[in-house]
């Protein structure tokens, strides 16, 4: 067999060439472990169905163990690659190289949902090793597609593993393996596949002036369409909340996170200390901790929240806080200032003990609200001192 000299790094090493040999054996070591790829997209996207319902997030989740000849397609595309070759030393690298053997695709009703589901896989999944922060990628911020006006490709992809507590029984060995998690809206996905399927699964000829145009027209609609959908869905859900909320205030309540939300935003408005909040992310969160005081009453809530406290928050203590998360490493679950985490943070402000001595469950890391008391109060400690 023949090695090629690679460069880099100011040095350089001998290589195993991606030639037939080696793709054979890549293919053969995959194909040996298809049912575990497939058994792993079949647990991501059973999670992902159930929460995404639990949480009322609309959206659809698709998945796949990758084949075994678009498997070896890709490698022998690669082939001609010296960079992608140089990653290749033995059969088993097959595993780390190729990020989407095992591939799942969220597709959201609408395209702000999108950070909802990315910061929902911080929740249920870990980061394979390796890898900081799921390598998410916004691929539409990158320079290739940022330099191409006409490409209007959009999804978040992200690297997932399996949590030690998913690691159990018949799931044992999935211990390592990886999945990649393409996040994008409906629409955005309907431009991705046409774009895709006619740029690289079509005869290989470059495509006409006709057909550029016809990609890029619709590429610019999907983007209107998506803003449509929006609309119509928010539409919906102000009077399908309006109505809830009627029903809540009757029986002197907030029922849900939903509810929530619209009161919060019609109570504080879109902004606060002069920065958006998006009453939806981390909603849950704070309503957890509503309940748990006995806030559920939008007057009761509303006399603990008052404009000097929330203010005071979002100009002092929350800054604060972030502060101390990042001086101890306390990156996940990620605090979000422009969320309902403001709000939870301003509630753990008076009621710290309260909710940090919440019952905690022995499966998976501690609830949002839960986790953010404990270490609250190990904060309130510091500023004492």
């Amino acid at each position: 067999m023949a090695y090629h000299w690679v460069k880099g790094c100011g040095f350089g090493r001998y290589v195993v060439p991606l030639d037939a040999k080696m793709i054979f054996d890549c293919v053969e070591e995959y194909s040996n472990s298809h049912d575990r790829m497939t058994k792993l997209v079949l647990f991501v996207v059973a999670q992902f169905e159930r929460e995404l319902k639990k949480r009322n997030i609309m959206a659809r989740v698709t998945g796949r163990a990758k084949s075994i000849e678009s498997l070896k397609g890709k490698l022998d595309k690669w082939s001609s690659d010296r960079k992608r070759c140089a990653r290749f030393r033995a059969r088993s690298d097959v595993f780390s190289c190729v990020s989407d053997l095992a591939g799942v695709r969220v597709m959201t009703y609408t395209e702000r949902d999108r950070e909802v589901v990315q910061q929902l896989i911080g929740e249920l999944f870990a980061s394979p090793a390796g890898r900081a922060e799921f390598a998410a990628e916004r691929k539409e911020e990158s320079a290739r597609i940022q330099r191409d006006k006409t490409n209007h490709y959009r999804a978040t992809h992200m690297q997932i593993c399996l949590r030690p507590e998913h690691l159990v029984g018949d799931y044992v060995n999935l211990r390592g393996a990886e999945c990649e998690v393409q996040i994008t809206s409906m629409l955005a996905h309907v431009w991705n596949e046409i774009e895709h399927d006619m740029r690289y699964k079509g005869d290989a000829q470059a495509l006409s002036d006709d057909e550029i145009l016809a990609i890029d027209s619709l590429g610019l609609l999907t983007k209107s369409g998506d803003r449509i959908i929006s609309k119509l869905i928010n539409a919906n859900a102000r009077r399908i909340e309006a109505h809830r909320l009627h029903q809540g205030m009757r029986d002197g309540s907030i029922k849900d996170w939903r509810s929530l939300a619209q009161t919060m935003e019609e109570h504080f408005g879109a902004t606060v200390a002069r920065k958006a909040i998006n009453y939806r992310v981390n909603t849950p969160a704070l309503f957890d901790t509503i309940e748990a005081l006995n806030l559920t009453h939008p007057k009761d809530l509303f006399q603990v929240l008052s404009p000097s406290l929330v203010q005071t928050t979002a100009k002092e203590t929350l800054p604060a806080f972030t502060r101390y998360l990042r001086m101890h490493g306390l990156q996940k679950p990620l605090i979000a200032s422009e969320t309902c985490d403001l709000f939870l943070i301003a509630l753990l402000s008076k009621f710290c003990a309260t909710i940090a001595g919440l019952p905690k469950t022995n499966r998976g890391p501690a609830k949002r609200h839960i986790f953010f008391a404990g270490v609250f109060s190990q904060f309130e400690t510091t500023i004492a001192v």
